[in-house]
């Protein structure tokens, strides 16, 4: 499937208005995050098409996961 293309953002409303929502998106994850470590509940990431939880990463022991 061919990737579709974009043109590039030139409002520099809309610009600031997606990057207003990618902040907002971004501390709402780093809380998530910071709440399920917080319980024990490990937080899983795609690294190089290998799907690791962030206690994975911290032992150092990456794993693939097969669906």
């Amino acid at each position: 499937m061919k990737q579709q293309t974009f043109e590039p953002v030139t409002d520099a409303a809309v610009l600031r208005e997606a990057m207003d929502m990618m902040a907002i998106g971004n501390v709402a994850v780093h809380r998530a995050q910071a709440t399920n470590r917080a319980l024990g509940i490990p937080n899983y990431y795609s690294i190089g098409g290998h799907v690791v939880s962030d206690r994975d990463i911290d032992s150092q022991s990456y794993r693939t996961v097969k669906e």
